[in-house]
C-alpha cells in the first residue's frame, strides 16, 4: 500500500498535467470544435478525408441495431455490415455514446471532446512520468504543469489529432510506460506490488477498442514489467501470468468490440511503404504541408513516409542533446554508476531497438537513399498487420523524452535549489518547443474557426435535408467516386439511413459490391424500391434514370457536389 503522501503527490501531478494538456488543446484548436452540434469542420476534411470516414462510421453505427460484437454496424456496407474498428471510429467511444443515443441531438460529433480528453490524459501521463519520486509541494506542481504541457506539445500528437483522432490516444502507452516504471521501482524496493499489473490488462483492453496500433507498445510495456518481476523477484511464473492476463484482456476486448473475429483481413500488405525515414526525428515534414519548425528545414523522404512522421520538436531535440552530454560526462566521472544504469535498463533499450527496427521496416531509408532487406512472404504478411510501422516509434520517443528529463533533473537537483533549477530548465525547453511549433499552431488554429468557409457538399445541401423521411436506405448504383464516398456515408448516417457504401479499411465487402451492382441493374431494368434513395457519381447514369422513369411523377431528382440523386417522393 502506498503512503498518503505518495498518493497525494501522484494526484497533484496528474491534475496539474491534465490541466496543462487541456490548456494546450484550447490554445491550439480553440473551443469551437467542442460544440457537439457543429460538424461543419468535419465536412471540410482535415489534411485528408479520414476524419469524414471516422465520423461516418460513428453516425451509421449510431443508427445500427445492437448485435454481437458490440461494435458491429449493419448499416455500413449493407447487407453485410462491418465492425467500426475498420472505419477507425473508436469502438469503445462509439459504443458509449450509442448507449446514450436516445438522449443525443440529431447532430452529435464527439471528436472535439474526445481529443480534448486525449490532450488532458497525455498531459497527466507526461506529468506522472516526469515527476516520479518527487515530494508534494510547489516545485512538484510547477514541474507537473511544465512536463504535462511539454508532452502535450509533442508534434506526433498534434499531427494525429483530427487527422486521425484514434491515433491521438497516445496516453495509452504513456500510462503503460508509467505503470512499468512504478512496478519496477516497487519491486526493487521490496514491495509485493499487487496493483500495477492490472494497469496493463486495462490498457490492453482499452487499446484494442480505440486503435489496435496501440496494442503493441502497451504489450511491450507489459512484457518489460513481467521481465522485471522475473529478474528482481525471481517470480517467473507470476510474471508469465501477468503478461498472459494482459494479452487475454486485449483479446477479450477485441472480440467484444469486433476488432477480432468480425470479418476483414488483419494484414493489408504494404509493410515498408508507410515506414519511418531515418531522418524523421529532425525532419519537420508531414501531410498537409504544415510549417512544423521555424528553424529546421524540411528534408526529403519516400512518398508514403508521411505516415512515419516522428518529428520531436526543437525543444525536445535540445533537451536530448543536453542529456546526451550529461550522459557522456557521467561515463567519464562515474563509470560504475553508468554500468548499474545499463544493468537496470538493458531490457528497455532492447525493446526500443526492436521497435525502432520495426518502425524503419525492411526498407531502410535515409532521405531518398536506402536499401531493402529481403524477408519471407509470410513474415511480410504478418508485419503487414501493422504496416504503418512508423507509429511504433511513438513509445521509443516517449522513452527518450522521459530519460532526458530524468538526466537533466538529476544533474540539476544536486545543486542548491535544484528542484527549482530543474523547473527552470523544463520551462526553457517548453518555450523553445512552443516557439518552434508556433507556426503550425497558427495554421491549425485557423482551420477550425467558426467563420472558416465551409465546403458545399451533398451533406449540407438543402435538398438533402429530408431525404431520410420515409426511406430506410441510401443505395449507390455501381461504384462511386473515392472523393465523394465518405461524405455520402456521412449523409446516410445523418439521415438515419443504412447504405451499401463501403467505407471500411478491411478490404472490399462482396455483399456490398453485389448490392451496388444489383441496384444498378434493377434501375436500368426500370425497377426501384420506394423506401430507398438512389445515388451515383456518374452523370450519364443519372441521365439514363431520368429517361427510364420519365413518366413517373413520384420521383424527384437533384444534384449536389457531383453526386446525383433519385428520390422516391413520400406520399
Amino acid at each position: 500500500m502506498f503512503s498518503c503522501t505518495k498518493t497525494r503527490a501522484r494526484c497533484l501531478a496528474a491534475a496539474c498535467g491534465a490541466a496543462a494538456g487541456a490548456a494546450v488543446f484550447l490554445w491550439l484548436y480553440g473551443a469551437a470544435v467542442l460544440d457537439p452540434g457543429w460538424d461543419a469542420w468535419i465536412l471540410n476534411g482535415y489534411d485528408e478525408w479520414d476524419i469524414q470516414q471516422h465520423y461516418a462510421g460513428w453516425l451509421l453505427f449510431r443508427n445500427s441495431h445492437w448485435t454481437f460484437p458490440l461494435g458491429f454496424a449493419d448499416t455500413i456496407a449493407a447487407p453485410d455490415g462491418t465492425a467500426i474498428s475498420y472505419t477507425d471510429s473508436l469502438p469503445w467511444v462509439s459504443i458509449f455514446f450509442k448507449l446514450l443515443r436516445g438522449m443525443l441531438p440529431a447532430t452529435f460529433q464527439w471528436f472535439g471532446l474526445y481529443t480534448l480528453l486525449c490532450f488532458a490524459l497525455q498531459g497527466a501521463a507526461g506529468a506522472l512520468l516526469c515527476t516520479r519520486g518527487a515530494r508534494c509541494g510547489a516545485p512538484l506542481a510547477v514541474g507537473a504543469l511544465l512536463s504535462g504541457a511539454l508532452f502535450a506539445c509533442l508534434p506526433t500528437l498534434w499531427e494525429r489529432a483530427f487527422r486521425h483522432v484514434a491515433l491521438a490516444s497516445q496516453w495509452l502507452f504513456l500510462f503503460a510506460l508509467y505503470a512499468f516504471l512504478e512496478q519496477r521501482a516497487a519491486l526493487r524496493s521490496g514491495s509485493r506490488d499487487g496493483a500495477w499489473p492490472w494497469w496493463f490488462a486495462v490498457l490492453g483492453f482499452a487499446s484494442v477498442g480505440i486503435h489496435p496500433y496501440f496494442l503493441p507498445p502497451v504489450m511491450v510495456c507489459a512484457l518489460l514489467a513481467a521481465v522485471e518481476r522475473g529478474r528482481v523477484a525471481h517470480a517467473w511464473g507470476r510474471a508469465a501470468l501477468d503478461f498472459l492476463a494482459a494479452i487475454a484482456a486485449a483479446v477479450l476486448g477485441g472480440v467484444l468490440c469486433g476488432a477480432i473475429g468480425a470479418g476483414g483481413g488483419l494484414s493489408r500488405g504494404g509493410y515498408g511503404e508507410f515506414s519511418m525515414n531515418a531522418n524523421a526525428l529532425w525532419n519537420p515534414s508531414s501531410r498537409g504541408g504544415y510549417t512544423w519548425s521555424r528553424l529546421l528545414p524540411v528534408l526529403p523522404q519516400q512518398t508514403s513516409q508521411y505516415d512515419g512522421f516522428n518529428y520531436l520538436g526543437l525543444g525536445v531535440l535540445a533537451l536530448l542533446a543536453a542529456a546526451l552530454v550529461l550522459a557522456a560526462a557521467a561515463c567519464l566521472r562515474r563509470p560504475a554508476a553508468v554500468r548499474g544504469w545499463w544493468g537496470r535498463n538493458w531490457p528497455v533499450a532492447a525493446a526500443c531497438a526492436f521497435l525502432t527496427a520495426f518502425a524503419l521496416s525492411n526498407r531502410v531509408t535515409w532521405g531518398m537513399a536506402g536499401f531493402t532487406l529481403p524477408l519471407p512472404k509470410a513474415l511480410l504478411a504478418l508485419c503487414g498487420i501493422f504496416r504503418s510501422s512508423g507509429r511504433m516509434f511513438y513509445l521509443v520517443a516517449a522513452c527518450m523524452l522521459t530519460w532526458a528529463v530524468y538526466a537533466v533533473r538529476a544533474a540539476l537537483q544536486r545543486r542548491p535549489r535544484g528542484r527549482w533549477l530543474a523547473c527552470a530548465a523544463l520551462a526553457a525547453v517548453l518555450a523553445v518547443q512552443l516557439w518552434d511549433l508556433s507556426a503550425v499552431a497558427a495554421q491549425k488554429r485557423a482551420m477550425l474557426q467558426p467563420d472558416v468557409q465551409i465546403n458545399a457538399t451533398a451533406v449540407n445541401n438543402p435538398e438533402s435535408a429530408a431525404i431520410g423521411v420515409g426511406h430506410t436506405h441510401l443505395l449507390a448504383a455501381g461504384e462511386v467516386r473515392e472523393d465523394r464516398l465518405r461524405l455520402l456515408a456521412v449523409l446516410a448516417g445523418k439521415q438515419g439511413l443504412a447504405t451499401n457504401l463501403d467505407i471500411a479499411v478491411s478490404g472490399r465487402h462482396p455483399g456490398a459490391e453485389a448490392s451496388r451492382a444489383e441496384t444498378a441493374a434493377l434501375l436500368q431494368s426500370g425497377q426501384y424500391d420506394r423506401t430507398a434513395v438512389y445515388v451515383t457519381t456518374d452523370a450519364g447514369v443519372w441521365e439514363s434514370w431520368r429517361q427510364i422513369f420519365a413518366g413517373d411523377d413520384s420521383l424527384g431528382y437533384y444534384v449536389a457536389d457531383s453526386c446525383y440523386f433519385m428520390v422516391p417522393l413520400v406520399q
